[in-house]
């Protein structure tokens, strides 16, 4: 196998193809450790092989790690931000997360998108009342709330707990993030090793690009990634920075 570069937390193992998606394809070994093998569009991230052609490899297929491909390594480590960039990302994603997050993320929690359909209402208004417990201080009960709370490989909920995860750590407040990570996992793998990830502090190219060099465009980036995974994500970090643990930003008005 051919690889463009090789994520920092992919273990040794022997792994299999699980899921096809339309840029990637989810593997996963014997032990429940999971990886992605991804095109150039999805690039580096910690549990990444980024490979010309993820779609040569058909369901059922399996390889072993080591030998490891001849591809650099992606350190996924999170970027150390001051006051002063946490303050110029916090503005950025108020502004652009309203114009590039799809209408039915977590985006319309801070915006007036005026009648929800009923599917969306209940889980934000879920997604409400686990943020308003954490703040109050019951960190474990809010983040029950959350869990798996949505649809999709990565529910909404599960998206935004590696968003307050990621936040905490910007904040350098690791322990905050370790506290909240047993009480988010669930049932299910794919959100867990993500959740796993966010209270280390890894996270893939896109997101590490716009932590380092905040724009509308890089928040874009992010929004592209799965059908809502990345705004959720980006939302409950947005609400982790307007500070930990505030539950909900003022609402804005997406600029025309």
């Amino acid at each position: 196998m051919k690889a463009l570069s090789l994520g920092d937390r992919i273990r040794t193992g022997t792994y299999s193809v699980r899921a096809r998606y339309r840029r990637s394809l989810l593997l996963a070994g014997r032990d429940g450790r999971l990886l992605f093998l991804v095109d150039r569009s999805i690039g580096p991230g910690p549990l990444n092989i980024v490979v010309a052609r993820p779609e040569r490899f058909l369901p059922g297929d399996s390889f072993r790690l080591p030998p490891w491909p001849a591809a650099p390594r992606f350190d996924s480590s999170l970027p150390r931000l001051d006051r002063t960039a946490r303050a110029r990302l916090t503005n950025t994603l108020q502004a652009a997360l309203p114009r590039h997050a799809p209408p039915d993320s977590l985006v319309s929690l801070i915006t007036s998108p005026g009648t929800l359909p009923p599917r969306q209402a209940a889980r934000n208004q879920r997604i409400r009342l686990g943020l308003k417990t954490i703040s109050s201080g019951q960190i474990s009960a809010g983040v029950r709330l959350l869990r798996g709370c949505g649809e999709g490989l990565t529910p909404a909920g599960d998206d935004c707990l590696c968003g307050l995860m990621l936040a905490a750590r910007l904040l350098r407040r690791p322990a905050l993030a370790r506290s909240i990570l047993p009480h988010a996992l669930g049932g299910n793998p794919v959100s867990n090793a993500f959740l796993k990830l966010s209270a280390e502090g890894r996270v893939n190219i896109a997101v590490q690009r716009l932590l380092q060099a905040p724009s509308p465009a890089r928040v874009q980036a992010v929004c592209a990634f799965g059908h809502s995974s990345g705004a959720d994500l980006l939302c409950g970090l947005l609400w982790g920075l307007n500070p930990f643990p505030e539950p909900l930003p003022p609402p804005l008005n997406p600029e025309p």
